[in-house]
């Protein structure tokens, strides 16, 4: 048989009993050509490489044109050797191998004479010649010496270009950023290259079990142009690699301590003559490593203790008092952070590697000041355990060929509610025998919101992932060829999971007057209520495959093909979800120290579980009802509504549900526990469809010395198939010249959508997910990298990006991580909301640097700039009384008391999100001191600086006309703090 023929044989058997992936991830190549002295090419020579701290090895052999390849390699520190009768023998020690790197090193070997071996010393190129890909490495150097707020795992990845953290208070650096024009929740955030997704929000709150910072090797961050392996996301492939145990007992403790001692006063607090309330972090933990048995078995854990203490400042206008006195507070986070690893090699060809990943954190208000809450609103989390589990097992067959087998489950255990479903030890304790009209009442008010927050439930998340990747190298077709395939399969579900809000009652009032029945003017407009279930099954399957090459033309042209298939059975009208890879790296001078580099690629993202439950939980026949009354202004006339609901009862400033509106609900109640009940306010499904982006870049990439490089990259995406949730029932004129809405008979005409025992009723906002080329984005960008790699007692990186996102959507409701569930402000014209994303960051700029001056002596530094996200321009009330407040101005209609401040469009509308909000600056700095200890220990003191320059960074202010604080900042984010350190190794 061929080779030919010899090969696909190999993948067919291979994959026909393989199982699927997201994409091996988390490992890395070696790849190079051997030369003998007059530069002719050398086949035939063997190529030893060997784990340093393990001792583990692998073999190839060069092919006919001298080149060999070594995939699949864990990240670490190698040892070289190049062997061949009749040649010196070379080695080349300190090797270092990033994850997911390409890594090219040439050799050329001497004619044996007396001299047995040559040792190679060089630093490793800067230029990776064999990848289109964009990308870098954050290595471990920079994880243990630059400045991390919160100590957050993934903080550092401000310094990667195309990447914008969370500018909102309360949020920044907590690891939810937003890359290549897409939402938070576009990412894929994966450990040692197994999933470790939150499959309610997607990548939107970083990774669902947190990787510990003393645990994390390095970790990698795929912008653009990644290969078929991966898949399934549009935004950031983010692959944190944990420490494994080695041939040496190594392990470290530490302790953090900040508290308001140490720490500025809030802006806000210092305008009110006020100083800090209790606030502060303390974090220690303890982890180590070492053989079970040498050069063959490994363990390695941790554990870690987070307290934070956070500073909570809320300003409110004069006229809501009592019911909202500006004032300050503390909110709480508690966590239990535990990790486990073991690796051993089964055989010379076998290795096995398990993880165990567990958080447990009880959150106190973590959004409590950007919600802008009053103390009895304050929200509280139990995450009872996020934990991520996988075993991978990695099989060399014989020099060129590798398989990685993969095993994952990922589960969240979330308890989430007001103080009053928790007991005091912070056990979910429900409703508890009560009723749920008995609890209180949520009172949104345009600058605050008090009263119990109406939301509250119990989401156990389940995803279980298999994974199976081939890789072969063969080297006499027309090149080297790096082929891979693979196959993956997960099944990703919730049972249950948590449904919307309004549990316990919704006022939104248009004023900030507390409630007072005396007075006609505090009136609510609007009250809503969930009635029924509050808990829904849900369960998502995905199945992908890949196949790709690596071609190496000659040795300044590679060539990355690839194709991908993507299967989701949430998304079953989509089953051509072909993806086309192609990547160009092209070395012009053949130097390795310049490669041009552009690709192109369509990519899939999958829809999250929570689209399924809206859907089970909004049907037209329901066991769940969200009763809510139109809205009324009357109260801001003086006249009391007529509608019961809106004639609450009061209790301190706060507006309850009334006898009248109760007899009401618990009718309501009974007729949604009986079977057949019609929700005149549903959400349906549609032409739903997966959408895709349609990706491409072009730069180049420069060694400019001796590990320093430039990077300089055109990139952009075009996203199609996008899905959002249309009101297919939108009020328009009717044909007796009325304005209304039109009912099934117009929306439903061939009675697809709705039953025929509901069609007779009268029904109000009906949503259907839609697939539309009205809601397509688009983004581009300039990005611009500088990276000095750790050399003469210093390493640095600059960043640039200048970029423009432009989708459509006003709002998202919060099951789908605003991924697919964005809704517009006009439905029967829904890109007229085209414009600036809520996420648009149009200047971004990040430098870090870290030296060693003397001895033991260190510095860090870490500056951000953001020129900010922009602010919607809303009236504030339901103008086209389409049940949602998206409503922009209009000239010559909204702007006699106020002007539009906003741009406006050729009808006079403001445009969306056309005002710019509030840019942030923010320097960290670092500066510690290393003291050699027994053993190749070492004692360090630390003392860390965030905020430097005591900079007063705003949040973005209310867009909203009616707000007493329109276009006013009310929020900031965290003033000067300080953090003291020391940490012990060994």
């Amino acid at each position: 048989m061929s080779g030919r023929g010899s090969f696909l044989v190999a993948v067919v058997v291979l994959l026909a009993h393989a199982v699927p992936v997201f994409g091996q991830g988390g490992r890395s190549e070696i790849n190079g050509t051997i030369f003998d002295a007059g530069k002719a090419v050398v086949p035939g020579a063997t190529i030893t490489v060997t784990h340093e701290a393990t001792g583990l090895v692998r073999t190839s052999v060069s092919g006919a044109d001298g080149r060999f390849v070594i995939p699949t390699l864990t990240p670490g520190t190698y040892t070289l050797i190049i062997e061949l009768s009749g040649f010196q023998p070379t080695t080349r020690p300190a090797v270092t191998l990033a994850v997911g790197q390409e890594l090219t090193l040439d050799f050329t070997l001497s004619v044996a004479a007396l001299q047995e071996q040559v040792t190679v010393t060089a630093d490793a190129p800067v230029v990776e010649v064999t990848t289109s890909r964009i990308g870098t490495n954050v290595t471990n150097r920079e994880i243990d010496n630059l400045p991390s707020q919160g100590r957050n795992q993934l903080s550092l990845m401000q310094m990667v270009p195309g990447l914008t953290p969370s500018l909102q208070p309360g949020t920044f650096e907590g690891g939810q950023f937003n890359a290549n024009g897409r939402e938070t929740g576009s990412n894929l955030f994966m450990v040692d290259g197994s999933y470790n997704n939150d499959d309610r929000l997607g990548g939107s709150q970083g990774t669902q079990a947190r990787v510990p910072l003393d645990v994390m090797s390095e970790f990698q961050v795929l912008t653009h142009q990644y290969t078929a392996e991966f898949g399934g996301a549009s935004g950031v492939v983010v692959n944190a690699v944990t420490k494994s145990g080695t041939n040496d007992l190594r392990g470290r403790g530490y302790y953090y301590f900040q508290d308001d001692s140490l720490n500025g006063t809030n802006y806000f607090l210092k305008q009110r003559g006020e100083e800090n309330p209790a606030s502060g972090n303390k974090n220690w933990g303890f982890n180590g490593g070492g053989p079970i048995v040498r050069n063959r078995a490994f363990w390695f854990g941790s554990i870690e203790r987070t307290m934070i203490d956070n500073a909570v400042v809320l300003e409110y206008p004069s006229i809501a008092a009592p019911l909202a006195v500006s004032y300050s507070d503390t909110s709480t986070i508690r966590v239990w952070n535990t990790f486990l690893r073991g690796d051993i090699q089964l055989t010379a060809n076998n290795h096995l590697s398990a993880r165990w990943l567990k958080e447990t954190a009880i959150t106190v208000g973590e959004d409590w000041e950007d919600d802008l809450r009053t103390r009895d609103g304050v929200d509280i989390e139990n995450d009872a355990g996020d934990q991520t589990f996988n075993l991978g097992w990695t099989t060399v067959i014989g020099n060129s060929a590798t398989n990685e087998l993969k095993v994952g489950h990922v589960r969240e255990d979330l308890l989430q509610g007001n103080r009053q479903y928790f007991d005091e030890d912070f056990n979910f304790i429900e409703l508890d025998g009560r009723d749920q009209f008995d609890i209180g009442s949520d009172n949104e008010h345009p600058d605050f919101g008090a009263g119990p927050l109406a939301l509250h439930g119990n989401a156990k998340v389940r995803s279980y992932t298999f994974a199976d990747d081939f890789t072969f190298i063969k080297s006499d077709w027309g090149g080297t060829h790096t082929f891979k395939a693979g196959v993956g399969w997960s099944q990703n579900g919730a049972n249950p999971m948590i449904a919307g809000t309004a549990d316990n009652g919704l006022f939104e009032i248009l004023h900030n007057r507390p409630f007072d029945p005396a007075n006609p003017f505090t009136y609510p407009s609007v009250f809503s209520i969930r009635l029924g279930e509050i808990y829904f099954d849900v369960t998502d399957r995905r199945t992908n495959g890949y196949a790709q090459d690596k071609w190496q033309v000659n040795r300044n042209l590679t060539l990355n093909l690839g194709l991908r298939y993507d299967y989701q059975t949430m998304t079953s009208q989509t089953k051509d979800a072909v993806a086309p890879r192609f990547g160009l790296a092209y070395d012009p001078t053949g130097s390795g120290k310049t490669v041009v580099r552009a690709g192109a690629g369509k990519f899939y993202e999958y829809q999250l579980i929570g689209i399924l439950n809206e859907l089970v939980q909004d049907a037209v026949i329901t066991r769940a009802y969200v009763y809510e009354t139109d809205e009324d202004e009357g109260p801001e006339d003086g006249i009391i509504p007529s509608d019961p609901c809106l004639r609450p009862a009061a209790n301190n400033g706060l507006a309850v549900i009334g006898p009248a509106c109760r007899a009401i609900l618990v009718n309501l109640r009974n007729q949604v526990a009986a079977s057949g009940f019609v929700n005149t306010e549903p959400t349906i499904d549609g032409d739903r469809r997966l959408g895709y982006l349609w990706s491409f870049s072009a730069g180049v990439q420069r060694e400019l010395m001796a590990n320093l490089g430039v990077s300089v990259d055109v990139v952009g995406n075009r996203g199609r198939d996008q899905t959002g949730l249309i009101d297919i029932n939108e009020p328009r004129r009717l044909p007796n010249g009325t304005v209304g809405r039109p009912g099934p008979a117009v929306f439903d005409p061939d009675g697809q959508l709705i039953p025929a025992q509901a069609r007779n009723a009268t029904f109000r906002r009906v949503l259907q997910f839609q697939t539309h080329d009205d809601l397509n984005t688009d983004y581009n960008a300039l990005e611009l990298a500088l990276d000095k790699r750790y050399t003469d007692r210093w390493s640095g990186r600059f960043a640039y990006t200048l970029s423009r996102a432009r989708d459509v959507g006003t709002a998202a409701t919060g099951g789908g991580a605003a991924i697919s569930t964005k809704q517009v402000s006009d439905d029967l014209n829904p890109r007229s909301d085209y414009g600036r994303a809520n996420f648009d960051n149009r200047h971004a700029v990040a430098f870090s640097l870290n030296t060693n001056p003397w001895r033991g002596l260190g510095a860090g530094a870490v500056f951000r700039y953001y020129s900010g996200y922009p602010i919607n321009e809303l009236v504030g009330t339901d103008v086209n009384r389409d049940n949602d407040s998206f409503d922009r101005p209009v000239r010559g209609v909204d702007d006699a008391a106020l002007p539009i401040v906003s741009p406006v469009d050729a009808s006079g509308r403001a445009v969306r999100n056309g005002i710019d909000g509030e840019e942030l600056m923010i320097l960290d700095l670092r500066l510690q001191y290393l003291f050699n200890m027994p053993r190749q220990g070492s004692l360090g003191l630390f003392w860390e600086i965030y905020n430097a320059t005591d900079r007063a960074n705003f949040g973005n202010p209310a867009g909203n006309r009616r707000s007493a604080s329109f276009l006013v900042p009310v929020r900031a984010n965290s003033p000067r703090t300080m953090q003291l350190g020391v940490r012990y190794t060994f």
